[in-house]
């Protein structure tokens, strides 16, 4: 994920001319992800990174919140074990995927009403998992 800031944005348009894309510039505006979301009484405030559940604070640890980011900023995408896992730790593992499932129990006690019936983060079963597209909403 990269962020511009001031200049960054002419140096990144300029490297991008040199390498004979001169004829389309690029707004990177609108390539930054969302920056929030808030669906029913859940927020999720990714720049801070800052779960609000019902009015109160979530603490998820550094990877549940990595893992939240993936499902929550691509809504309706469904994430194989083996995709989360690649994306969240930044490698690949060759072993037991039951580590994300573990992760995933964790992040729906902490942000579910019922975790038995998830409605953030669901299940696509033989395949894995996706944020609910139809609860999803973004600023």
């Amino acid at each position: 994920m990269l962020s511009f800031e001031n200049e960054e944005e002419k140096l990144v348009n300029t490297v991008l001319t040199a390498l004979g894309a001169e004829e389309q510039e690029y707004n990177l505006d609108l390539m930054k992800p969302k920056s929030q979301m808030k669906i029913d009484g859940l927020s999720i405030d990714f720049e801070h990174r800052q779960v609000i559940r019902s009015g109160g604070t979530v603490n998820l640890t550094y990877t549940e919140f990595e893992i939240l980011q993936l499902l929550a900023q691509n809504p309706g995408r469904i994430f194989s074990k083996e995709q989360i896992y690649d994306s969240v730790w930044k490698e690949p593992y060759a072993g037991d995927y039951n580590i994300v499932m573990s992760h995933i129990y964790h992040i729906r006690h902490k942000i579910e009403n019922d975790p038995e019936k998830p409605v953030y983060i669901q299940t696509v079963w033989g395949v894995g998992y996706k944020f609910n597209e139809k609860k999803s909403s973004s600023r």
